[in-house]
């Protein structure tokens, strides 16, 4: 079975050994289990401005992605997400807030249809699970957003895989380490817009002290090229790969990047699709999970190195051609 259902990379043994080294110095410091600060350690902070430009002043630690959304809902009483999109952050939200999902065009107009601020969820570069990103008209709109009050949201977490881009004016970022170092790092960070725009609940969102210092131990320039090198690159060409063999064999074009695509079978059902590349020996993620049109799949290309990314991409023009045309990229 190939699995493109999107499980993280292994680590190399040495980035491995390093972690180890970074905890438990983490571990022996007397204050380690102590409460920590607010806005994130110190330590960490510092890291991150060094390694990846988040302004100290305007960054708070969070446990990822899901947990910023937890202290995020009921910021605003609408929150408007993005279709197709990672479908727990619709549910998360819903807890103090009421929610609709729509197309990213369509955003603009139904937050101005409400007569307060609203909350705006999007995800670039490289949204799960289409691969698209925001362009320069999009960024716009959602600078214009922000600077009318409503509270817009950028998830960057697939920002690993793509040139660095700032969020657009205005816009809250919000990241991970997740689809860098494994779903479980449990570590990620948020971006102010100024920074007299947190609240209390956004700023007690952070992991353990010493969880922080081991990041903050861990992390440095080699640490972050070798998790490159590693763990994106290697998803990058099999996506590549894979992209380029259905052009040469269908004819089909893909757009967006990143580590996923999205297939979409018209008239068949979600669990048909899964059934029959499953016939095919491919493990895929429904479409369902993503609030995906119905007959859609994702496809993550984590799990599989160059060569199973063309052996998988054989398997799926071979079910093409049995469809008559109604299995393709999605659009």
């Amino acid at each position: 079975m190939l699995d493109l259902g999107g499980p993280p990379r292994p680590w190399p043994p040495a980035l491995v050994r390093r972690f180890g080294a970074a905890h438990d110095r983490a571990l022996a410091r007397a204050d380690c289990w102590s409460t920590p600060p607010a806005q994130g350690d110190p330590e960490l902070l510092e890291r991150l401005a060094e390694l990846f430009g988040a302004p100290p002043e305007r960054t708070v630690v969070t446990g990822g992605v899901r947990q910023f959304a937890g202290s995020w809902a009921g910021r605003t009483r609408t929150a408007l997400v993005e279709r197709p999109g990672f479908a727990d952050i619709g549910p998360v939200l819903a807890g103090a807030s009421e929610v609709g999902a729509l197309a990213w065009e369509d955003l603009p107009g139904a937050a101005r249809g409400h007569q307060e601020p609203v909350t705006v969820w999007v995800t670039s570069p490289y949204r799960n699970p289409d691969g698209r990103s925001l362009d320069a008209a999009g960024r716009l709109a959602l600078a214009e957003l922000a600077a009318e009050g409503h509270q817009v949201v950028v998830n960057q977490v697939y920002r690993w895989f793509a040139p660095l881009e700032e969020p657009p004016d205005g816009c809250w970022g919000v990241t991970s380490l997740a689809k860098l170092c494994g779903g479980g790092s449990r570590l990620g960070w948020a971006t102010l817009p100024d920074p007299s725009a947190a609240l209390p609940t956004l700023r007690a969102a952070g992991p353990a002290t010493t969880w922080q210092r081991a990041w903050a131990g861990f992390l440095d320039r080699s640490a972050l090229t070798s998790l490159v090198r590693s763990c994106v690159e290697p998803t990058l060409e099999a996506r590549r790969l894979f992209t380029e063999r259905l052009g040469e064999l269908l004819g089909w074009e893909f757009t967006g990047g990143g580590m996923s695509l999205l297939l979409s079978w018209r008239g068949a059902t979600e669990e048909r699709v899964l059934a029959e590349l499953a016939g095919l020996d491919l493990a895929v993620g429904p479409g369902s999970a993503f609030d995906a049109p119905p007959g859609s799949v994702r496809l993550a290309f984590s799990g599989v190195d160059a060569r199973e990314a063309v052996r998988a991409a054989d398997r799926v023009a071979r079910l093409a051609a049995r469809t008559a045309g109604a299995l393709a990229p999605a659009r």
